[in-house]
């Protein structure tokens, strides 16, 4: 089973696989993500958490990118029996926007980014 991670400062996006399809679960504060990802690979027997590296078009905004490679090394101390990789995914944000256009302001800030892990996890499992 697989787990996905829409990283950023203040939430995050999750997604699991179930039978290889790709379900965009919930978002969650980065300040219980580790303590919710304990929850999710009991729940779900997760093998692989796979988390996008923000680059952007022209590679020149190394900040995010940088605090998401250190948070990875972290979850590798953390979780040491599961395989921690990671994906280039630029627009799945916007894909998400996308896929959501229909909804509210209000709604779409509330899904967008587990509909990112879940574009996220889509993206690796086709790999």
């Amino acid at each position: 089973m697989y787990l996905a991670i829409d990283l950023w400062d203040k939430r995050c996006g999750i997604a699991v696989s179930v039978e290889w399809i790709a379900i965009p679960k919930e978002i969650v504060a980065r300040t219980s993500l580790i303590n919710i990802l304990k929850k999710y690979i009991e729940d779900y027997k997760i093998k692989v958490i796979v988390v996008w590296l923000p680059y952007d078009l022209y590679n020149t905004d190394l900040k995010q990118l940088n605090k998401t490679k250190q948070f990875i090394e972290k979850l590798k101390l953390i979780f040491p029996e599961l395989k921690i990789d990671s994906i280039d995914e630029r627009f799945t944000s916007f894909e998400a926007t996308n896929v959501l256009k229909s909804m509210n302001k209000k709604e779409l800030e509330g899904r967008k980014d587990a509909i990112s892990a879940c574009l996220i996890l889509e993206s690796y499992l086709n790999l």
